[in-house]
């Protein structure tokens, strides 16, 4: 393209040339007739062509690579709201810095971490650009050199030649890019000068914040305050009470800060609730829809949607709060730093949203003890938020916290004798009594920041405890709910056996909510930073073995997938309405689509396992190919088992649900696995039979094709009855049953004859070989009453 330009530029330059010869060119023809009269105009150097060109495109990348490095709009705009937040905690420290509390600090600590952060990337976007700006500056003085002084202009001065328009047109493009980089490099300087002033004030304040936390734990150790046991030293200070409130006032607009910035956070929480609520929305209204056509349809009835020990309790069929309560639990872990504010606004709306659930869900006694602990989860609040309260105020603290722990104790006692929510909560219940009677000491004593840590922390404690209890209720019932939807589906009948999957799902979500909640609990203990530096380094250490280099987390990360991907692959049949101990005698038949899914599952998780955790792949080759050798010496009927498996898998001699026999065991197909498949018997026994055996072995499919199958009945009749009738009786009453085929007439066979009467072997097809023991019964009984009314007897 740059060769293009240059010759359609070396064009364009000839052609004026020619344009202002042409007079000249004129008069040459003319003197090709005529004696010479004028000597001809001179033509454009090649050299001085080349030259242009090469300003020309020396300005043209310069001009485009000014503009578009470095584009400081969407930094200007951002960096004013950076240095008002800094000058807002400035001046907080500076006015109200004897009253700033552990909170206040905590959201100064985060949101100067994210500045700091923002304005780091910033200088190195800056620095960046000031270096290819001072580039382009040297680039631009190389183009000075390769123009030729502009020609004299004036009076009587002839008019300018190509080359001088040329000439000029270069000039004019020369001062305009010199202008644009000149602005350009004014602009990123000033920008690189108030960002560094940003960056230095925010590592100030970072040490300030430091130095005020020490404080703050050298204040909890020591009496802050008058002990109750000294009332007249003991004072309202109003003066205090008002910085406080100023104070609060102040950093409205910080917490506005952070919600711009981390705007992306509320999106996915908005996306999370409506995921969850279109989920079960949707599976309500297809089991609805399901039961409603089985009559119809001819299906049986649907068992009660109901978990094994109680209804459903928390799912409604348009679910709101259960939506809004899991993403207020989950919210957390959108922001592993976030500040004391936030979370404090995360707890108010998980608050509520449970109080709105909970009074529509939980029992009266159990709804009462919740209102207890809001209350005076809010009332304590409120009254530890006076910095320097007065004698009346100290003593309303001391009653309140001591009606917290008798009600934390009260509470303990309840969910002990009711069990109605998850284990968990019984211990954090003693926790929480147990916390405001050490914040009652500390408040006695003097102690107040003391007491105000204790008691915040206990009430966070209980009510989170509470909240995720009922989230991991939700989520069960959820998943409850869509097995149960696609038993429906699949025409199943049988009472959904939930307690498997019931258990593992409550032991995974026990595990997340258990972080969940120490995460909470320690950012209320300011403990959290400490924690999480701490979880940090131990997890993220390099450590080495010979010439591998890990990390502890890398391999914790590695074995939690695959324990997941194992934990997955198993259940996953529970998501379509297959169970792992299903046992029920109309259950249909199903492709192999689901060992497929099992097997992606296995795969995916393992690849996954392998990027995620960071672990060298050469190494893990070297491992798999050491245990390659171990497989060819020891471990090849595993291996046989499971390339049987894959071969079951797309092959289909048979599907799960089929009747078939091998190496004499005859069952129903209740699961194809990668390594063995299970059969379930007339008789209500499991067979396992290894893959590798079902495909070297001779396999009979009785329903390959479809559910029919030929049966027979032995008869023996008196000697003196009409043989014709009895045929005749015996072919109505197989006819008139609806699980016989009708197509093919019944055989009726005459297999003996003796002189107590006549031996009749009765051959006839059912529809569904799964109930040809109760068909045959019910067939007998039938044959046995028509028989009897003709008079016709048996023996």
């Amino acid at each position: 393209m740059l060769r293009s330009c240059s010759r359609c530029f070396g064009h364009a330059c000839l052609l004026w040339a020619l344009l202002a010869a042409g007079p000249a060119l004129g008069q040459r023809l003319a003197a090709s007739r005529q004696p010479p009269k004028a000597t001809a105009a001179p033509v454009l150097p090649d050299s001085l062509a080349q030259r242009f060109e090469r300003a020309y495109f020396l300005l043209g990348r310069i001009n485009n690579t000014v503009r578009r490095s470095t584009d400081t709009q969407a930094l200007s705009e951002d960096l004013p709201a950076i240095e008002d937040n800094l000058v807002t905690i400035r001046e907080n420290f500076e006015q109200y810095g004897d009253v700033v509390d552990v909170k206040q600090l905590q959201m100064y600590r985060v949101l100067l971490a994210d500045m700091q952060e923002q304005l780091g990337k910033w200088r190195t976007t800056l620095s960046q650009g000031s270096q290819q700006l001072a580039a382009m500056q040297t680039q631009l003085g190389t183009v000075q050199t390769l123009l030729p002084p502009a020609p004299p202009t004036g009076p009587g001065v002839p008019p300018p030649t190509a080359v001088g328009r040329a000439l000029a047109r270069l000039q004019a493009k020369y001062a305009t890019t010199a202008r644009l980089l000149a602005a350009r490099r004014q602009a990123v300087t000033g920008l690189q000068t108030r960002v560094s002033e940003s960056y230095i004030a925010a590592l100030e304040l970072q040490d300030q914040v430091r130095e005020q936390f020490g404080h703050f734990n050298r204040q909890d150790r020591s009496a802050a305050l008058p002990p109750l046991w000294r009332p007249g030293s003991i004072r309202a200070d109003d003066a205090t009470r008002d910085l406080v409130r100023r104070s609060y006032a102040a950093q409205r607009g910080l917490m506005g800060y952070y919600f711009t910035e981390h705007w992306d956070y509320w999106v996915w929480m908005l996306v999370l609730a409506l995921g969850f609520f279109g989920w079960v929305f949707r599976t309500f209204r297809q089991v609805r829809q399901q039961v409603a056509l089985a009559p119809v349809a001819g299906a049986p009835a649907a068992e009660p949607l109901a978990l094994p020990a109680q209804r459903l309790r928390y799912l409604r069929p348009v679910p709101v709060a259960a939506a809004l309560l899991v993403v207020f639990s989950l919210a957390p872990f959108f922001d592993l730093q976030p500040p004391a504010a936030y979370t404090d606004l995360l707890q108010l709306l998980l608050l509520a949203t449970l109080t709105w659930l909970g009074g529509r869900s939980w029992p009266r006694p159990l709804f009462r003890f919740w209102l207890g602990v809001v209350a005076l989860f809010l009332a304590l609040a409120f009254a530890y938020a006076n910095r320097a309260p007065g004698l009346g105020t100290r003593w309303l603290m001391l009653l309140l916290n001591g009606g917290a722990a008798t009600l934390g104790w009260l509470f303990w006692r309840y969910l002990r004798q009711t069990k109605l929510l998850a284990a968990f909560v019984r211990p954090v219940a003693l926790l929480y009594g147990g916390l405001h009677v050490l914040a009652v000491l500390a408040g006695a004593a003097g102690r107040v920041s003391l007491a105000k840590l204790l008691s915040t922390t206990a009430g966070v404690a209980l009510t989170q405890a509470v909240a995720l209890s009922a989230f991991v209720r939700i989520v069960t019932e959820a998943f409850f709910l869509q097995a149960q939807q696609s038993r429906l589906a699949g025409g199943l009948s049988g009472r959904l056996n939930f307690g498997q999957l019931e258990s593992a799902l409550r032991k995974g979500l026990t595990v997340v909510v258990g972080v969940l909640w120490l995460m909470l609990v320690s950012t209320n203990l300011n403990l959290y930073n400490l924690f999480y530096r701490l979880i940090e380094h131990a997890l993220t250490a390099p450590h080495h073995l010979g010439t591998t280099t890990f990390t502890l987390g890398g391999v914790l990360l590695f074995g939690g997938i695959i324990l997941l991907t194992v934990q997955v692959q198993k259940y996953i049949g529970y998501l379509f309405g297959v169970t792992d101990d299903e046992f029920s005698a109309d259950t249909g038949r199903k492709g192999s689509w689901l060992v497929v899914i099992r097997l992606g599952i296995i795969v995916g998780g393992l690849l996954l396992a392998t990027v995620a955790s960071g672990l060298p792949v050469d190494k893990i080759a070297i491992v798999l190919g050491a245990l390659g050798v171990g497989i060819g010496l020891g471990l090849q009927n595993i291996i046989n088992n499971l390339v049987s498996g894959v071969i079951l898998i797309f092959e289909r001699p048979f599907q799960v649900g089929d009747y078939i026999e091998v190496k004499g065991q005859t069952g129903r197909v209740k699961d194809i696995g990668i390594r063995a498949s299970k059969l379930t018997s007339q008789a209500g026994s499991e067979i396992i039979l290894p893959n590798g055996d079902l495909l070297s072995n001779h396999v009979i499919n009785w329903t390959l094709s479809n559910n029919h199958i030929r049966t027979e009945l032995a008869l023996a009749l008196g000697p003196d009855i009409d043989l014709t009738e009895a045929r005749r009786l015996i072919s109505e009453e197989i006819l008139a049953n609806p699980n016989t085929l009708h197509k093919i007439a019944p055989e009726i066979l005459l297999s003996g004859i003796t002189t107590s009467g006549y031996d009749l072997k009765v051959q006839f097809w059912i529809n569904n070989i799964r109930q040809e023991d109760a068909l045959k019964s019910e067939l007998l009984a039938g044959i046995y009453q028509r028989l009897t009314t003709a008079g016709i007897a048996m023996r």
